[in-house]
């Protein structure tokens, strides 16, 4: 087995990442941007990522050239993390950070097939999982940075010089992450995809759930990938005539709540910054919060979910949420003297945030059990490739309407996130089909 050196890059790479992630927001509220472009960025960067997924996948797929694709890809990352703290104009950021996510979207598909290139198949699970280990403790250790980066430098140094320091240091990852890449990427591997084997790691990757909300264009895109690699137009049709009515229920109730997280993340940076006076070191720290709450608990959702009924689990996750959600709103409207100032708001919106991490686990691992347990056993991987496409659709919708809807208000914005939440919890408790269990499953496998 070659050196697995290169992983470092990835883990570099998802460090820039996940700065610019959360630090292109606040500087585009810095600039003057408000809830209508962070809706917009938002919203851009989820469309973005599937075709960037598809295209690189593909391309690397039929030329067998990975190596090539992934330098390259890293390689426009950098360049996008360079240009972002010279741009002023916050369309023009917004439309750098729109490259940043299409260039990682890129990289996800290709990097697996990376990984699992030269292992054999019942090796394919390890190696998937190593690589997540890799991206996920960059992820996280990008939001540590920018935390105490922001902090630190943040008292000695006025707001614009913290945000262009912290770019630099992002940048540097990123150029960084694209030399080691080149410098280590093995030159061939021997991957030889065919339908069962793309369902094979589409199957690998339902398993695992990520949080970050930097890394969601990458992950879901990945999944969307691998799930719909030998899709033609026909079995499309075939599988959406197949699809149980259990999922196409459950798929609305999805969407719903899809809608409604975003709703709740596209204006939360401008709402903190402006009505919180929360500073940035502080916005990071709430991000880091939530984004451990979440990691740490995974695997306690995953058994609870194997133990329990999932409609029950999901519905109560999806209620918890969106009474944190209602909960932050509640807090710009009491203000900060209400909470003993705003170290006391702090401290009740990371309490909210660290609810919200702890619930999306849940809601993740749950979900993908629903999929995987009552979609057709022959269309499993393309339906789970279905649901991810569905949670991009509905982040895009629901970026845009937060930032619609923050424009005008606020907690108005995070009001109907809650209630979207709401509705789609209602709609999953109220399919008691969903409780069948083995039986529903083997109905739905046999149809």
């Amino acid at each position: 087995m070659p050196s697995d050196r290169w992983l470092y890059a990835l883990s570099l790479s998802a460090v820039a990442s996940s700065v610019a992630g959360l630090l292109v927001p606040l500087y585009v509220v810095y600039l003057g941007g408000g809830p209508g472009a962070l809706g917009v960025s938002a919203s851009l960067s989820s469309l973005v990522g599937a075709p960037g997924a598809i295209l690189a996948g593909r391309y690397a797929d039929r030329t067998g050239d990975r190596r090539g694709v992934v330098v390259a890809a890293l390689a426009v990352a950098a360049v996008a993390l360079v240009a972002l703290p010279f741009l002023h104009s916050v369309w023009s950021v917004i439309a750098v950070y729109a490259v940043l996510a299409f260039a990682v979207a890129a990289i996800s598909p290709v990097v697996t097939m990376l990984v699992v290139g030269d292992t054999p198949e019942q090796a394919w699970s390890g190696r998937i999982a190593r690589l997540n280990v890799f991206q996920g403790y960059g992820s996280t250790a990008g939001l540590v940075l920018g935390t105490v980066w922001t902090v630190g430098v943040a008292t000695v140094a006025s707001t614009d010089v913290v945000q262009g320091s912290l770019f630099a240091v992002a940048a540097l990852f990123g150029v960084g992450a694209a030399v080691l890449a080149a410098r280590s990427l093995p030159r061939h591997d021997d991957l030889h995809v065919g339908p069962r084997r793309a369902s094979r790691v589409a199957a690998i990757l339902s398993r695992t759930s990520r949080n970050a909300p930097d890394a969601t264009f990458a992950y879901g895109t990945n999944r969307l990938f691998w799930a719909t690699r030998s899709l033609s137009l026909a079995r499309l049709r075939r599988i959406g005539s197949e699809l149980p009515p259990t999922l196409w229920l459950y798929f609305g109730a999805a969407f719903l709540f899809f809608t409604g997280f975003s709703v709740f993340w596209a204006p939360l940076p401008l709402y903190l910054d402006s009505s919180l006076s929360f500073s940035s070191g502080m916005v990071f720290a709430l991000y880091l919060v939530n984004n451990a709450a979440s990691t740490l608990l995974f695997g306690r959702a995953g058994h609870v979910s194997s133990a329990r009924d999932v409609r029950f689990v999901q519905g109560g996750a999806l209620g918890l949420r969106a009474a944190a959600f209602a909960g932050v709103a509640g807090v710009g409207l009491f203000g900060a003297d209400a909470l003993t100032g705003t170290l006391g708001a702090l401290a009740t919106v990371g309490a909210l945030l660290f609810v919200v991490g702890v619930t999306w686990a849940f809601i993740a691992v749950t979900g993908t059990a629903i999929v995987s347990r009552f979609a057709p056993q022959g269309a499993r991987g393309s339906i789970l490739g279905a649901y991810a496409a569905l949670a991009a659709v509905a982040g895009a919708v629901g970026g845009l309407l937060g930032g619609w809807l923050a424009a005008y208000r606020f907690d108005v914005a995070f009001v109907v996130a809650a209630g979207l939440c709401v509705v789609g919890a209602a709609v999953v408790y109220g399919a008691r089909r969903l409780s069948d269990g083995p039986a529903a499953a083997a109905d739905a496998t046999s149809t």
